[in-house]
């Protein structure tokens, strides 16, 4: 048993040489064989460097801006007026060095003034590109936006959208910065009221957003003394519309109040005008647009036709410096668009936060406190970063949002004169306070 044992042990002592020896010229193929450097006296070799540790990708430094605007159709004049100022206004941003969450990257979308395509762009905006904010919609796809803006929790805003409906349904996460129809239906109340008319007749589109704000004049006319003649409601999209305006030209009123859109209403006044009528007008906003002089021919207008659109004060020092800064400051809710996209990256600015809720959660604070007064990006930049709250004063006017998340707003009166709108009434907010 001790010889079999000794014999044992003396194989297994042969066998990890042989193993020891293998293991060796394994490493002698792996390993360099070129002689150390020789170090200086009194240095010690350079330490072995670890590998670079893996790095997150870097952060793009964006938050994005969805513009949701009808560059085509009957709106589209106004939605590349209020596209153009939002992009405007992101210039003046990330010229300022952007955001706490980055720069402003904006994704435009065309609705064609249609609420299905502008909830399919905007759930496009949210789902794939992100964006906390969506900016321009008109008031039939602001309305149908609702629902998706609060499950979603981005903010929605419109320079433009006065449909009454939102009266009852902003104020959270919807907000706008124009005031309401109801203050175009004061507005053109009061200019029907003080033309000195004996009589009115009023043409109306069949759309909340026209027939709201013309209950609104018709009260106003009705209150001064003046006769209504005609409160006609019309269905658009006809090739005429001889039948509305035969009893109203048979009862010959001395001004029409036409609210309607620029296709019906270029051939409401063009068959107006060759069934007799000479008196004066007054459109809405629809029509406040340089093509109505080509559409209709500017002879059949100039001097006797008006147009009254919710506009900024041109007196005050944040318009004055907006139009010093942008040359199509005076185009209409230029203003009002600019003071948008401006509102938001304060918002963002401010929370600490980079998403929707972040935004709605300060957004009335910013546009109205008791702290620092600023009308641009950059002074509120600045003022939040020396810890002040901020009083953001637009271009557009005060901004103080009420519960629907509306503002209360001024008025223009412009006149044909010459184949071009000129300005010949302004009326600021606070006329139509109380």
């Amino acid at each position: 048993m001790l010889l079999k044992r000794k014999r044992w042990l003396r194989l297994f002592a042969a066998l990890m040489a042989l193993s020891l020896i293998a293991a060796s010229c394994g490493d002698d193929e792996d390993v360099a064989t070129d002689p150390p450097e020789e170090q200086p006296d009194g240095e010690d070799p350079p330490a072995e460097e670890d590998p670079p540790a893996e790095e997150d990708p870097p952060d793009a430094g964006e938050v994005t801006i969805g513009v949701l605007v009808p560059l085509t159709g009957e709106l589209g004049e106004f939605g590349a007026i209020v596209a153009d100022a939002i992009e405007f206004g992101v210039g003046e941003i990330n010229a300022a060095g952007g955001t706490q969450c980055g720069t402003i990257r904006t994704v435009v979308a065309d609705t064609g003034g249609d609420a299905e395509t502008g909830i399919r762009e905007a759930t496009n905006m949210i789902e794939s590109e992100g964006a906390v904010a969506i900016l321009g919609p008109t008031s039939g796809v602001m309305v149908a936006l609702v629902d998706l803006a609060k499950r979603e929790e981005v903010v929605i805003m419109s320079p433009y959208a006065g449909t009454i409906t939102l009266n009852e349904l902003g104020g959270d996460f919807v907000y706008r910065t124009v005031s309401s129809d109801l203050g175009d239906g004061a507005a053109s109340g009061l200019w029907l009221s003080s033309r000195g008319y004996e009589s009115v007749a009023f043409l109306i589109q069949n759309e909340e957003s026209t027939i709201s704000p013309a209950e609104v004049a018709r009260g106003a006319v009705e209150g001064s003394g003046i006769d209504i003649t005609d409160f006609v409601v019309y269905n658009p999209g006809q090739p005429s519309y001889q039948a509305e305006l035969t009893t109203v030209l048979a009862n010959d009123p001395d001004a029409i109040f036409l609210a309607g859109g620029q296709e019906s209403g270029v051939t409401v006044i063009k068959e107006a005008v060759a069934g007799g009528f000479d008196g004066e007008w007054l459109f809405t906003a629809d029509l406040a647009v340089p093509e109505i002089f080509g559409a209709v021919g500017a002879e059949l207008i100039n001097d006797v036709a008006f147009v009254e659109f919710a506009d900024a004060d041109p007196s005050l020092p944040e318009f004055i410096s907006f139009e010093e800064r942008y040359d199509a400051a005076g185009d209409p809710f230029a203003p009002n668009s600019f003071d948008m996209v401006t509102l938001v990256a304060l918002a963002l600015e401010a929370s600490g936060q980079c998403d929707g809720s972040g935004v709605n959660s300060v957004i009335r604070g910013v546009a109205h406190s008791d702290g620092t007064l600023v009308s641009t990006f950059a002074e509120g930049k600045a003022a939040l970063a020396a810890g002040d709250s901020i009083n953001y004063e637009g271009a557009s006017g005060p901004l103080v949002f009420d519960e629907s998340g509306t503002v209360s707003g001024a008025y223009t009166i412009q006149q044909a004169q010459d184949g071009e709108w000129v300005n010949v009434e302004f009326y600021p907010a606070s006329t139509f306070d109380g």
